[in-house]
């Protein structure tokens, strides 16, 4: 018999096994504290089915018993109407009283007293207290040290320390002097192409032109690294690059297409027709029948007579269907937290099912899809950036612009 108890818990957690040297089954089970009442007019429990062996967990509470030791029995009763001797375990119950915590300090390496400590704020609590603190260490010298942290109680009563070890290393602060550049072969710590630096602090954001003069088409690696003050080179950061030759005389567009949330592919996507193709601005009349409510991305592209398509352009809209009507799918579903980090919850009103989601990357990308009533999205694997969440239910359809943090 195994107990673990606490007046916490206000109940002891019983396990128990008995075995029957014959075929008879253990069908009831009964408890008391201290005192026998008499075989029978114990506390009952309800056991299991069993051959004649039993091992169960009961939660038994102790409410109504005194501090102090205490003794717990337990027997059984068989199927031949016979009962065990008892199982005897003794127990300890303490009364623990919930004090909030008031005041906590801490110190570094050497205690001062108890109170003598740096003061820390502590929040609103229950006796439980999970809070961030910020601790200068500016004062300590370099190398190991102690950080010790205690708190008071409502009682007046001081915990014992917490502490942790900790290593303290400056750091010397140099700014950059000077920074390179070379494509695809190193030619040597400072014999890159040099590159001129603005005044800093030892972190610089500045934007350079780099000529791509003489590099042939096709992909390239461009290298970077810079110089401090006293001389250390950085190591390279590199990128890799693509060359493409265009001719500056641009073709004449014939053709245009256009796809809303989801790229269908180059050609795919549904045809434009200019009344005038000489003009440089057009008018497109789009079609958004069909579409859900709620947030959707337009794309648009165009191809020139030489059978090239450009880059696609892009513009965010809003589809409002139910214009006054309250039960708007779009207006009444919930989505939370947004922007979110790795799960997002969707909330339908009145419990609608959800029958599938999609989501779309800025490019018109499938980058997720469920098909099923699943209303927490695990988005992890999803990157930083703005996405299209489609919602489908038993009664229509929602689009919602969501944002990964």
């Amino acid at each position: 018999m195994l107990i673990n108890m606490g007046r916490l818990l206000s109940s002891v957690f019983l396990l128990f096994g008995v075995c029957f040297c014959f075929s008879q089954t253990i069908t009831n089970a009964e408890y008391f504290f201290n005192t026998d009442p008499g075989v029978g007019n114990g506390t009952a429990l309800v056991t299991n089915s069993n051959t004649g062996q039993l091992t169960q967990t009961f939660s038994i509470p102790t409410t109504g018993l005194s501090d102090g030791f205490h003794s717990l029995y337990v027997r059984t009763y068989n199927s031949d109407n016979n009962w065990s001797l008892y199982d005897r375990k003794s127990f300890y119950l303490k009364s623990f009283l919930t004090s909030n915590i008031t005041a906590a300090e801490y110190f570094f390496n050497t205690d001062p007293g108890v109170g003598n400590g740096i003061v820390l704020s502590v929040n609103s609590n229950t006796g439980q207290l999970t809070q961030t603190y910020t601790i200068p260490t500016s004062s300590l010298s370099e190398g190991f040290h102690s950080l010790y942290i205690r708190t008071l109680n409502t009682e007046n009563s001081w915990s014992l320390y917490d502490r942790e070890v900790f290593y303290v290393k400056r750091f010397d602060t140099f700014t950059i002097t000077a920074a390179e550049y070379f494509f695809n072969t190193d030619p040597g710590i400072g014999n890159g192409t040099s590159l001129s630096v603005n005044t800093n602090s030892g972190t610089l954001t500045q934007t350079f032109s780099i000529a791509t003069t003489g590099l042939p088409e096709g992909f390239h690696n461009f290298y970077l690294r810079t110089q401090d003050s006293s001389g250390n080179w950085s190591l390279y950061d590199r990128q890799v690059i693509y060359i493409k030759d265009f001719d500056v005389s641009p073709d004449e567009i014939n053709a245009a297409e256009y796809f809303i949330d989801t790229d269908p592919g180059l050609g795919n996507g549904t045809s434009v027709v200019f009344s005038n193709p000489s003009l440089s601005t057009q008018t497109l009349n789009i079609d958004s029948s069909g579409l859900a409510e709620g947030d959707h991305i337009f794309y648009v592209r165009v191809q020139d007579t030489n059978g090239d398509w450009s880059i696609y352009d892009s513009a965010s809209f809003n589809i409002d269907a139910s214009l006054s009507t309250e039960s708007s799918l779009f207006k009444l579903t919930k989505l939370y937290p947004n922007p979110f980090s790795d799960k997002l919850v969707i909330n339908t009103p009145n419990n609608i099912k959800i029958t599938k989601t999609e989501i779309y990357d800025g490019i018109g990308k499938t980058v997720y899809s469920n098909i099923g009533s699943k209303n927490v999205l695990d988005l992890t694997n999803l990157r930083q950036g703005i996405y299209i969440l489609n919602v489908k239910t038993d009664t229509g359809s929602a689009s919602f612009k969501i944002v990964k943090n």
